[in-house]
């Protein structure tokens, strides 16, 4: 058990009674599992000594959300790089999950839903990042992009927990 101060806009992890749980910047937290604390790590989502020492500019965050429970302070510059391409808070990445740069543009007439997941009529390769986006921790990305490339879309759907029943385009005219 490792206790840790997150530093990104949010991070999620599995406690130790295997609920999923969700830490915002300045929450201090116990990771139990391995998997959450090298990921982690990889992505430094936790605090440094550095940044939790005294006069540092996130230690003055954390004071100040200590001082008042219940409110999130959360200064833009403080995500900055950490939004999605299109310019919107992105969850995986403020996370840790993700690199910014590694997530794939969308078109405007393919886009995703509000969870992330692609649209319906997004292309197979919004689809294979996604999935590869959504990869377990201990399989790596080179084999999460194989397998999924070998995958047709409608199993890549299908696989997601989507049934999607796409509608006919209407005639232009």
């Amino acid at each position: 058990m490792a206790e840790k101060t997150i530093v990104h806009g949010s991070f999620w992890y599995i406690d130790d009674e295997g609920r999923h749980q969700s830490a915002v910047r300045g929450d201090t937290v116990d990771i139990t599992r391995d998997e959450d604390l090298k990921r982690g790590e990889r992505h430094g989502a936790f605090a440094t000594e550095e940044d939790l020492a005294e006069g540092s500019d996130f230690r003055a965050f954390v004071d100040r959300r200590a001082a008042a429970p219940g409110v999130v302070f959360v200064d833009p510059a403080d995500v900055e790089d950490r939004t999605s391409m299109a310019g919107s808070a992105d969850p995986r990445i403020q996370s840790g999950l993700i690199d910014p740069t590694t997530v794939p543009s969308r078109s405007g007439a393919a886009g995703e839903t509000e969870g992330g997941r692609p649209t319906a009529r997004a292309p197979k390769a919004d689809w294979v990042a996604y999935h590869v986006a959504q990869r377990p921790d201990d399989l790596d990305e080179d084999t999460a992009r194989a397998q999924a490339e070998a995958m047709n879309l409608d199993d890549l759907k299908r696989r997601a927990g989507v049934d999607y029943q796409v509608e006919p385009t209407p005639p232009q005219g």
